[in-house]
């Protein structure tokens, strides 16, 4: 038998997805939603594309075939090609932090317009409004072929793309470009395909190759690894686990983790536990429970834990960060709400992480929030990392004298602080007469002096 089609591109890709997929189940296996969506999505592919192949064989015996087998596998490739699309824009939702109404809306569209696909394709063998077979099993492309078998894929990788390029700011640059780049490769193919070689199947060898470069630019390793480690506290089913739980979730491990974080920055050494202290200290002043203080501490050593997923080349880089930089940088707070969200045994431990770089005037980030809008625990850290920036050794400065810190925190009152803490910061300032509060050289750290390290004004901005 003759082929109606060139199949040998999507046949090579078939060991490819395989493989991928069976890596995939086999390595990421923690339930982050991001995972989840990969996983769907691959497995679609790798489906449709066997789907895909298996049709072009079909279709190309013609009379041999019955047409009712005929419109069985063209209807069920034409559904996987839509449901292919319709996971794909939920691998790009699972990266964003969307509001619940608004993914409530999103997903509500998304699925309306699945389903007029899927009605459109089941009813075809009454209507023959997409396509038919004659009585030599000919393929015959009717009027509405082009909007349901090609059109709905595409528009659906159209809102998966047009989502993550208006909301780059929520994505790895890397991943911004190489969603760019992939549009602009897919076009080029496509169009080349229907122009010249028509005969060819090559939808699913490009979507195939696109899953490649998506499992290329998921989170990084030691992020990944992290995840896992968290998540696997988080999913004690019973009373007896989720106390195993909270033991494993102790001090040192916490400790342990923001000495982590601390060890990709090579200027910064202790910076988590002193904004720890610091923060501690400043609820005990504002009148703080023990409870209350233990939970800031504990918010404090992992405010910084999303530059876990921060390359280290942008950390230490010593001159001044690119927009982009900028952009992927600003994103550890996201990331480290992301991580410490799932971790329900110690209630708003996610607070600081993502919060602590708002500003009092509502010019910070991630979510421009201001005044008392942003928590109690999130203004408090943010002047205790901004404390510790400024009497810190730091890549891009040299520690300040007290003199000058409390000059900044003072300036900066009602701005990027709230002055009722900045108020409570100061008195402690003044009552360290031997300015102890701050990172202390390895020898005098010999004497018995600790405590320090923070952010402010400029050093805070990372």
């Amino acid at each position: 038998m003759t082929l109606d089609y060139n199949i040998f591109l999507e046949v090579a890709v078939i060991p490819l997805d395989i493989v991928l997929c069976s890596f995939v189940v086999s390595r990421y296996t923690n339930p982050t939603s991001v995972n989840i969506a990969f996983r769907r999505f691959a497995f679609a592919i790798l489906i449709t594309d066997i789907i895909d192949v298996a049709t072009a064989i079909v279709t190309s015996a013609h009379e041999r075939v019955p047409n009712a087998v005929h419109y069985i596998f063209n209807t069920t490739d034409s559904i996987c090609a839509a449901v292919s699309g319709f996971l794909f824009i939920y691998y790009v939702y699972a990266y964003a932090d969307m509001e619940k109404e608004d993914l409530r809306w999103r997903n509500l569209i998304n699925r309306i317009l699945l389903a007029i696909d899927i009605l459109l394709l089941l009813t075809n063998p009454l209507t023959g409004w997409v396509f038919t077979y004659d009585e030599k099993g000919r393929y015959i492309h009717q009027f509405l072929f082009v909007p349901v078998a090609y059109g709905f894929p595409i528009l659906f990788f159209a809102i998966g793309s047009q989502y993550m390029l208006s909301h780059r700011r929520e994505y790895k640059p890397g991943q911004v470009r190489t969603m760019v780049i992939s549009i602009v490769t897919a076009a080029i193919l496509f169009l080349t395909q229907m122009l010249f070689f028509d005969n060819v199947l090559i939808t699913f060898f490009i979507a195939s190759i696109g899953v490649l470069v998506i499992f290329l630019s998921l989170e990084t390793p030691d992020y990944v690894e992290l995840v896992r480690t968290l998540t696997e506290l988080h999913e004690a089913k019973s009373r007896e686990a989720a106390a195993q739980a909270k033991v494993h979730l102790s001090q040192e491990v916490m400790m342990a983790l923001s000495k982590a974080v601390d060890a990709k920055d090579h200027y910064t050494n202790g910076h988590s536990e002193r904004v720890a202290k610091y923060a501690s200290l400043i609820m005990a002043r504002m009148g703080g429970t023990n409870k209350e203080q233990d939970e800031i501490y504990s918010m404090g050593l992992l405010h910084d834990i999303g530059k876990i997923g921060v390359q280290e080349s942008i950390i230490n880089k010593k001159g001044k960060l690119t927009r982009e930089e900028f952009a992927e940088i600003k994103d550890h707070t996201v990331i480290g709400w992301d991580i410490l969200k799932t971790i329900t045994e110690i209630p708003g431990l996610s607070t600081g992480a993502r919060w602590h770089h708002e500003r009092f005037d509502g010019k910070g980030y991630p979510d421009g929030l201001s005044g008392e809008d942003i928590p109690l625990e999130a203004r408090i850290i943010c002047v205790a990392d901004c404390y510790d920036a400024m009497t810190s050794k730091r890549s891009y400065s040299e520690p300040k004298t007290q003199a000058e810190v409390r000059e900044e925190l003072v300036r900066c009152s009602g701005t990027q602080f709230d002055p009722g803490i900045i108020e409570i910061m100061t008195g402690i300032i003044d009552e360290d007469v031997d300015y102890n509060l701050r990172e202390i050289p390895e020898q005098e750290s010999r004497m018995g002096i600790l405590i320090s390290e923070g952010s402010a004004a400029e050093g805070a901005a990372i």
